[in-house]
């Protein structure tokens, strides 16, 4: 028989456990955070996923995970714009799932990952190839699990959602409102959405690296008394036997020449907005094109490097490219997935191509015997466009590209493009069918141009 000394300790014992899980289920109710099975590294100064200048509108609803963001664009319509990473990483995913349709994975190390669903076509990225901060890594779309085309975004901790950061400022999606979703189970109220502004514009600077056709391709850094040349863009010519490399540092443009040993000198032009840059000579004259705020402009060798808007509008700040016939210039660049030409022949009028659903983070173009060529990638495959075919755009054949990286040039009557694959720069000519060739040159960009026959890259 139990005495009533211990029949009043059980009794206690048993308050106190209804106490606990009364306590327990409350917190429940209210935040409930998953652990994480070991500490994630430093939190990545994560970038919003879309071109540099862009407003994004992102929200949740009810019952939608904690934490987890669907982003549609104020500007207009959502679907067919790039995607870019938010942060420099490893690809451990790029494919298709049921629910989040085509999609990507991004392994940050330190624990940090950050996923991309509902991709309108498949990625031109691929399991295990590095991507940098502001890469292409896809286009929006509705694929999957999805109800219109928007941008499903999360950003991972040691494998738990947590909330989004954009430089370097807590995005604010946090509840969908639902206790029955994690990892906060929470029961309401439903993050208010808000408008975010990218900064994803590329500024971090990298060595520069040289590599020539008639060196085996061996790269080389950029580099003299004055230390490294570096940039999150470059453009390349050469003009009289002097090679000159033209890089974004900070949305300030410098130029560096052969002939006075990469000394990197700042032109001038300042408040550029991403990593648009063109540069070509006429008559020569060095001109330099970028993008500040979705306007094209314009600078000269000839006037002091003094920066003019052109009057073209609402091009894409990761894409621009430069060419010339005779003594005329033209501009590409990329608007709504369509890639325009403007003219200093036609007062810079920019006319719509029609050569469509393009990268907006990938352009070239040159002269082929006075036929304007451009070059574009479209899910992953390079697709060549002539001025003499009404701008059909043509697949290559060359796939597996990456859509931040493209480059062309003629030489001797034949076409070369360059791009990177799995961080790689791979040559293609138009007399070897188009076979793209592993240069050996590894980079994420690249820029190209040729003297005396000799064809040479700048990769960064």
């Amino acid at each position: 028989m139990t005495s009533k000394p211990a029949r009043t300790l059980a009794a206690a014992f048993l308050a106190l456990a209804t106490a606990a899980t009364s306590a327990l289920a409350a917190v429940a109710a209210t935040a409930v955070v998953a652990t994480p099975a070991h500490a994630a590294g430093p939190q990545p100064h994560f970038q919003l996923p879309f071109p540099c200048g862009e407003t994004w509108r992102l929200a949740t609803y009810y019952g939608h995970d904690d934490y987890d963001i669907d982003m549609t664009f104020t500007g207009g319509g959502s679907s067919g714009r790039p995607i870019l990473a938010s942060y420099g990483g490893t690809v451990t995913f790029a494919g298709w799932g049921s629910s989040a349709g085509w999609h990507v994975v991004i392994d940050h190390g330190g624990g940090w990952q950050t996923r991309y669903m509902h991709m309108i076509e498949r990625p031109p990225v691929a399991a295990g190839q590095w991507v940098a901060t502001g890469q292409g890594i896809g286009r929006v779309g509705s694929t999957g699990n999805s109800t219109g085309p928007h941008l499903h975004y999360e950003q991972i901790r040691d494998g738990v959602r947590s909330e989004a950061w954009f430089n370097g400022v807590p995005s604010g999606i946090t509840s969908d409102g639902s206790p029955h979703t994690g990892p906060l189970y929470v029961s309401g109220p439903v993050s208010a959405p808000r408008n975010v502004t990218s900064n994803n514009c590329g500024s971090t600077a990298r060595q520069v690296w040289e590599a020539a056709s008639n060196a085996g391709w061996r790269p080389l850094p950029v580099s003299g008394s004055a230390g490294s040349v570096t940039g999150s863009a470059t453009a390349a010519i050469t003009l009289g036997g002097t090679k000159l490399i033209y890089t974004v540092n900070n949305g300030n443009v410098y130029e560096a020449a052969s002939n006075t040993g990469w000394r990197n000198l700042w032109t001038g032009i300042s408040g550029v907005s991403g990593n648009a840059l063109a540069a070509i000579t006429v008559d020569g004259v060095k001109y330099v094109y970028t993008v500040a705020g979705g306007n094209v402009y314009e600078a000269s060798s000839a006037n002091g490097w003094r920066n003019l808007w052109t009057g073209v509008a609402g091009g894409s700040v990761t894409a621009i490219t430069a060419n010339s016939v005779s003594v005329v210039k033209y501009v590409y660049t990329v608007a709504g997935g369509t890639v325009h030409e403007a003219s200093s022949a036609n007062g810079w009028r920019n006319l719509n191509s029609g050569i469509g659903g393009v990268s907006a983070s990938a352009l070239a173009a040159l002269n082929g015997g006075g036929v304007k060529h451009v070059y574009t990638v479209v899910g992953g495959m390079v697709h060549e466009a002539a001025s003499n075919n009404g701008w059909r755009n043509l697949n290559s054949g060359i796939g597996g590209v990456s859509g931040s990286a493209l480059a062309a040039l003629n030489v001797g009557g034949v076409k070369h493009v360059y791009t990177v694959v799995g961080g790689m720069v791979h040559e293609a000519a138009s007399n070897n069918g188009w076979r793209n060739l592993n240069s050996g040159v590894g980079g994420s960009a690249v820029s190209a141009t040729t003297l005396d026959g000799v064809r040479i890259l700048y990769t960064i």
